[in-house]
């Protein structure tokens, strides 16, 4: 047999376990261990070696639902969606849509949010960090081009609508005695928050946006014109933008349509 199929055929039954008895006829008998207990050793090498990263990616997730639901969890999905990429970093991605799809948890969406907000963490952290514009630059353009300015979030940016209090529930599994942090008795699962992050050189923020601030950012993100964005925010326009710039919300504008 060519070693590039062996290989394949070991590395199917790492991540199908109806395909560990094949892969074991390839492989031989040695001392104690028989030829499926050998592919074994390679199937939870690897499946150890993912779940401790997915337990370090999701840490409150994996508070919330407990270590052994976690754990199945976690198992179930590395076999159905095993890593494609050398880089490990880019794994994990549909944790929390695998996540939705358990019983135990239709009654807890509120859980798979949070999820989705560790992987919007994770996916903002691993983002390359940008240099912003220079916004002085404005007011050399033409009332015509500043019409047409589209603005930028940072290329880092995740912009989370959930139904549930994700940033109070993230805050309240932090050690850190954060200004805003509440106990998880003390919040209330029913209220919604739109929830900004965003990394900034070394640092990664997170944000629990109010409405205006919220539907503001996301009619940028929309790639709204100045025009539109006047429309849509009249007189509050100039407050939204200035907040946004002291925050570093925005880092960038083109006067160009997108491609």
């Amino acid at each position: 047999m060519p070693l590039l199929e062996l290989q394949q055929r070991l590395i199917s039954a790492i991540f199908q376990r109806d395909q560990l008895a094949a892969a074991a006829n390839l492989v031989k008998t040695q001392g104690r261990l028989n030829s499926e207990q050998r592919v074994g050793i390679y199937r939870n090498s690897a499946h150890g070696i993912l779940l401790d990263y997915l337990e370090s990616l999701y840490p409150v997730s994996l508070e919330l639902v407990g270590t052994e639901f976690f754990g199945r969890a976690a198992h179930n999905f590395i076999d159905q969606a095993p890593p494609t990429s050398p880089f490990l970093a880019e794994y994990g991605v549909g944790f929390a849509e695998h996540l939705a799809q358990l019983p135990a948890l239709q009654e807890l969406m509120w859980i798979v949010e949070v999820t989705q907000l560790e992987w919007a963490r994770h996916a903002a952290w691993h983002t390359v960090n940008q240099a912003s514009s220079d916004f002085t630059q404005l007011e050399t353009l033409s009332a015509q081009e500043q019409a047409e300015l589209r603005f930028q979030l940072p290329h880092s940016a995740q912009l989370l609508s959930s139904t549930a209090p994700i940033h109070s529930i993230w805050l309240a599994h932090q050690t850190e005695p954060y200004a805003d942090k509440l106990s998880f008795e003390e919040i209330d699962l029913q209220t919604a928050e739109q929830v900004l992050i965003f990394r900034e050189h070394r640092h990664l923020h997170q944000i629990s946006l109010n409405h205006d601030d919220a539907a503001f950012l996301k009619a940028v993100q929309n790639q709204a014109t100045m025009n539109e964005l006047a429309e849509q925010f009249a007189e509050q326009l100039p407050w939204l933008f200035s907040i946004a710039l002291q925050n570093a919300w925005l880092t960038g504008f083109t006067t160009t349509q997108p491609v």
